[in-house]
């Protein structure tokens, strides 16, 4: 009786269902710990089997890749981003635990890092982009100032590359950040008159690159400024106030 029942629960358990793997599918918030610091982005993603694809979406734009793997809990999927015209391949594995991942990013082997995701609920990831605040009575309200955020447009010879850029002005001095699809950098200049001069350093896979910028602002807008990048010569660029 004993190896009887033994024998009924064996064929019992190879009888059962497998436990539904975890989908994947839905919109999740990343944050990428590269050299140049942390990135948080929004990425969708779409599984299908064993098969993961999807868009990572950032102030800088969205990055769509295919091919990505789920192999029980181990997730793989990769994207390119433009780095000064050349193609960066970042790699990102990680172990899946239910409504979180955390893993490792590999930077086209020119680096390593961390990354970690969250679910997002249906109704945040559905939810309309807050409105940016209306300034407070008192506060300049002068077009030809520096101070706010600007999307900001470098013209490469392999396309645009997409910039934010947020400025502060105190008497002329300017100080704030530049983020691209590289990192978060603080950046210095000055604004006199029209011309706004900035100067910030951008890490690289290939090292430092200072970068020095010239542009006049007309309005909301600078229509056209030039950027002597090192190593590069100089470029085209162009911004506008966000909304």
């Amino acid at each position: 009786m004993t190896r009887s029942a033994l024998a009924v629960a064996f064929v019992a358990l190879l009888a059962a269902p497998a436990v539904a793997q975890t989908n994947l599918t839905g919109d999740w918030e990343v944050t990428i710990n590269s050299p140049q610091g942390a990135n948080s982005s929004t990425c969708t993603l779409k599984q299908d089997g064993d098969k993961v694809s999807g868009v990572l979406k950032s102030p800088m734009g969205e990055l769509p890749f295919s091919g990505g793997t789920l192999t029980g809990d181990q997730l793989k999927f990769a994207f390119t981003v433009n780095v000064q015209g050349q193609g960066l391949e970042i790699t990102l594995t990680g172990k899946v635990d239910g409504d979180t991942i955390t893993g490792k990013a590999e930077f086209g082997g020119f680096g390593e890092g961390d990354w970690t995701a969250k679910r997002m609920a249906a109704t945040a990831a559905a939810a309309a982009p807050v409105p940016a605040a209306a300034p407070a009575a008192g506060a300049s309200a002068s077009k030809s100032g520096a101070t706010t955020q600007w999307d900001v447009v470098f013209k490469t010879p392999n396309g645009d590359f997409p910039a934010s850029v947020t400025l502060t002005e105190d008497s002329g001095k300017v100080t704030g950040t530049i983020s691209s699809q590289l990192g978060e950098v603080p950046l210095a200049g000055t604004h006199t008159g029209k011309t706004l001069k900035l100067d910030f350093t951008m890490t690289t896979p290939q090292g430092a690159m200072p970068v020095s910028m010239t542009g006049d602002i007309d309005a909301d807008a600078i229509p056209s400024g030039t950027a002597d990048v090192a190593g590069l010569g100089a470029m085209q660029w162009s911004a506008k106030k966000k909304q």
